[in-house]
């Protein structure tokens, strides 16, 4: 299984809000209420930055606003960057998530018939959802991260249970 990182993407940063400084982000996660004030935050490079206040959107989104950023432009300077929290202070995951994190390293295996199909290489990130990258033999299998072909992941058995397209078993 694959180390813990230390810190872990809160936030990604879609554009600025407004003249004062305010962020229009995508939560990774939970929703707006757990970005309280005070909260610590910081940029992947670093950067510590603090929260001043969140509020939802209809949209799912987050307005958020730091209190070290207080103009468009420094807003504007932090747009598609990933705002992350120390690995501490990571919300209470539900029984059915994991962090992608902890996905790496973990063995495959097929619902039908229970084969070892390989271990997760990496999980890869789209628009649509996240793919599973399991390393085996014969080249690198890509699998939906969603129910039609998850069954189910047991981080501490260190097993994902899938269903294959037809076309990948052969």
């Amino acid at each position: 299984m694959t180390a813990a990182p230390q810190r872990l993407r809160a936030l990604h940063v879609r554009r600025p809000h407004g003249v004062r400084g305010e962020l229009r982000c995508e939560p990774l996660g939970g929703d707006a209420s757990r970005f309280v004030p005070g909260m610590s935050l910081h940029g992947e490079d670093g950067a510590p930055y603090t929260v001043a206040a969140a509020r939802p959107t209809g949209e799912g989104d987050v307005l958020l606003s730091l209190r070290e950023v207080t103009t468009r432009n420094a807003a504007e300077a932090l747009r598609n960057v990933y705002l992350c929290v120390d690995r501490e202070a990571a919300r209470e995951l539900g029984a059915d998530e994991w962090f992608d994190w902890q996905l790496v390293g973990l063995r495959v295996v097929s619902s039908q018939d229970g084969a070892e199909l390989g271990t997760v290489a990496d999980v890869e990130e789209y628009p649509e959802q996240s793919v599973l990258v399991v390393r085996r033999g014969g080249g690198d299998l890509r699998i939906p991260l969603v129910r039609a072909h998850v069954a189910q992941v047991d981080v501490k058995a260190g097993r994902i249970v899938v269903t294959p397209w037809a076309e990948d078993e052969a």
